[in-house]
């Protein structure tokens, strides 16, 4: 075909550009803004590991408090630590994000409150009712419900404590 026709051809058509209100719609599982949801979080540090470029970051040296930060220049908008955030605390905007103007607002920063453990106050990155229930099915399983608020080394001792009860029979411990 000769360039003129095919020229004449589109100039003949008018204009393909869309206006806003006009817009095409995102799809599905489209990639926009990081969104973290702070009451599902648990700072466990799944997010900063699938993050390869670095783009986020937690801070737990503050003692009840975990510093969560988001840098989304660094971002590749990969996804991977949206799947695999075991409490799913993290998703993605269905939006384009908007033009920013500073810098500062490629930032996302998160404080994370630890609950004290029930038993010696160390705190503890609480694992959220909906998740546990999402897990293991409501109501909770005793055994669940009982390690529920406590730090690693409290519910290591009570795991320890059921593993020995459980192999040693009534009449043979020496203290009965």
């Amino acid at each position: 075909m000769n360039i003129l026709h095919i020229l004449s051809q589109n100039f003949n058509h008018g204009s393909r550009t869309r206006r806003p209100e006009d817009a095409v719609p995102y799809p599905k599982d489209f990639r926009g803004r990081l969104l973290h949801n702070t009451n599902l979080c648990t700072a466990c540090g799944t997010c900063v590991y699938a993050c390869s470029p670095g783009a986020i970051t937690i801070d737990t040296s503050e003692g009840n408090v975990a510093n969560w930060d988001y840098t989304e220049d660094r971002c590749t908008f990969c996804g991977f630590c949206v799947q695999y955030c075991p409490t799913h605390a993290l998703s993605f905007e269905q939006v384009s994000p908007k033009p920013i103007n500073e810098r500062v607002e490629h930032y996302l920063f998160h404080e994370i409150e630890l609950q004290p453990c029930r038993q010696c106050g160390k705190p503890v990155q609480m694992i959220p009712l909906e998740t546990l229930e999402q897990l293991y099915g409501h109501p909770l399983p005793a055994e669940i419900a009982e390690t529920q608020g406590l730090c690693e080394n409290c519910r290591q001792q009570l795991i320890s404590k059921r593993f020995l009860n459980a192999l040693v029979v009534k009449g043979d411990r020496k203290d009965d």
